[in-house]
């Protein structure tokens, strides 16, 4: 018994009690949407908050161990997706960008053909080779897929970066992105904690010309939806069209990670595909569209989607700024107002994390990866902000203007949202300013204030029924958000 006591005891010690704990997917089942459209669930109907942070160049830049280091951080700290791009051609941190078949950090490309030209229908596999022992590129992928796992979080994979690897150098046809996703979708189709996810940085579509920036017109939508074909077929073995409903479907969960040029945004290209699961949004440096993009998904019918927001402002990323110029408080307005535009989940960055390259770049502003782990707004982010809205019923949450009488614009923006059960209506203030907050409850209100810096909490005297009154943060408080609860 003793013997047995100890071996147990060492288990713990050498597999931390989270890599053992049942995962989410276990405990209920897979991701799906819910019935009203709004946010995304478990197979048991327990709602799915996507608290993500971003590492595009994991697969590509970090070993072994760094990704374990990443990982181990990002789990600790509260994150339970992870975003990152299978075929990454390195770029960001202000360095040039690797040429598209670049290899890993053990020294092995994804393709066959030559470092500048890939053949991107011919993922380069070599025998004898395994996750802790990678031959070639896809071992490595599966020691990645793998790590990501056993901590319980989702892997938010993209299966290229399309801005680069479709509409920059087309490397991708439709049948070699259908193969490309095949052989993605049957290598992986096992993996539990996989969300799909197309796209990379790019409009699906572009029409304009703009004289500026040298656009010129572009439709890459049968590349993506055939990249989608390709993944259902590996996954399932079957095989679906995009534009139709098709059960497969439902065995992957899959969303598009557009630019970053509001308002555009996966519903304007693929809203209605049977493959799409949620919308996903991106802003990039315009931090003051957040709102109106997430509200313009959210808004969206027949049918209804949730709406991710997949990419903004990184944390103490430039913007063509001073270094910094993305403060906490910068990200916590991305952050709560994706939620109370009606938003199913949020992902963070920080500017030196992302593209994992040193600290030598514009957008790293002298920090490494490593060093930024510990940046303010990602313990905002997941736990300030995470408790905060697990506690109050994030799911529920409706827009409602009603709540307030002047919304502001920019930094100034207030925003609110009542619960679809009528109990609770909540403000978020932006920064520290004042407008006239009506009580729309059917009752009395127990009013307190709710800090995003610090999770702190100020309680305020009741508010009547129908009553209105003008408000503002705490003295000193950057942001807040006024928490008004039925007293029935």
């Amino acid at each position: 018994m003793k013997k047995r006591i100890l071996t147990l005891l060492c288990m713990l010690i050498v597999y931390p009690l989270s890599s053992i704990a049942a995962s989410p997917w276990q405990e209920h089942g897979k991701l799906e949407v819910a019935k009203n459209g709004h946010y995304i669930q478990h197979q048991d109907g327990t709602p799915f908050l996507w608290i993500g942070d971003t590492g595009w160049a994991m697969f590509q830049q970090l070993s072994r161990e760094e990704v374990d280091q990443y990982l181990d951080h990002r789990q600790k700290l509260g994150f339970n997706v992870i975003q990152a791009v299978a075929h990454w051609s390195p770029h960001g941190g202000g360095i040039p960008r690797s040429p598209n078949n670049a290899p890993n950090f053990y020294g092995h490309s994804p393709f066959s053909g030559s470092e500048h030209d890939p053949n991107t229908g011919e993922p380069l596999v070599v025998k004898g080779g395994s996750p802790e022992s990678p031959n070639d590129y896809w071992d490595n992928a599966d020691y990645v897929v793998n790590a990501v796992k056993k901590r319980n979080m989702y892997l938010a994979m993209l299966p290229t970066w399309g801005s680069e690897l479709i509409t920059g150098s087309n490397e991708f046809t439709e049948q070699e992105a259908k193969s490309f996703g095949e052989f993605l979708g049957k290598r992986y189709k096992n993996e539990p904690n996989i969300i799909w996810v197309l796209g990379g940085d790019t409009k699906a579509q572009f029409s304009a010309y703009d004289k500026n920036q040298n656009f010129s017109a572009y439709d890459h939508r049968a590349i993506y939806r055939a990249m989608a074909e390709g993944l259902a077929r590996g996954v399932t073995g079957k095989k679906v069209a995009w534009n139709k409903a098709n059960p497969a479907w439902d065995e992957l969960f899959m969303t598009y990670h557009p630019n970053g040029d509001a308002p555009y945004g996966s519903s304007q290209w693929f809203h209605n595909d049977a493959w799409l699961d949620v919308n996903g949004v991106e802003v990039w440096k315009e931090v003051n569209h957040v709102y109106r993009t997430m509200l313009d998904d959210y808004q969206r019918s027949d049918p209804i989607k949730p709406s991710l927001f997949l990419e903004g402002s990184y944390e103490y990323g430039t913007y063509r700024h001073e270094c910094g110029w993305v403060t906490p408080v910068r990200v916590r307005r991305q952050i709560y107002q994706t939620y109370f535009a009606g938003g199913a989940g949020h992902t963070y960055g920080a500017g030196p994390i992302w593209a994992m390259r040193g600290d030598d770049g514009d957008y790293n502003c002298g920090y490494t990866w490593q060093q930024a782990l510990d940046f303010p707004a990602a313990k905002q982010f997941s736990v300030v902000a995470k408790n905060f809205l697990q506690e109050h019923s994030w799911f529920e949450w409706v827009p409602n203007g009603n709540v307030i009488s002047a919304t502001g614009e920019n930094e100034s923006l207030k925003t609110a949202v009542t619960t679809a059960s009528g109990d609770m209506a909540l403000v978020y203030f932006a920064n520290n300013s004042h407008t006239q907050v009506n009580n729309i409850l059917d009752t009395p209100a127990k009013a307190y204030w709710f800090s995003p810096s610090n999770g702190s909490i100020e309680t305020l005297t009741d508010f009547t029924q129908g009553e209105s009154r003008v408000m503002a943060p705490p003295a000193k408080w950057e942001d807040a958000i006024l928490v008004l609860i039925s007293s029935n």
